[in-house]
């Protein structure tokens, strides 16, 4: 389980509290921070 969360904290550069504060089944949660850090990544990258 927490090895699976240290996986997606490397893909999608979250912190660790961030991962901790989720339930595995917050599927919504999960996808709304994948969205959020891409968005960041995107805008970090057009500068």
């Amino acid at each position: 389980m927490w090895e699976a969360c240290g996986l997606l904290a490397k893909w999608f550069h979250f912190q660790p509290s961030e991962i901790y504060e989720l339930e595995w089944w917050d599927f919504e949660k999960w996808v709304g921070l994948a969205v959020k850090q891409a968005e960041a990544a995107a805008a970090a990258y057009r500068t």
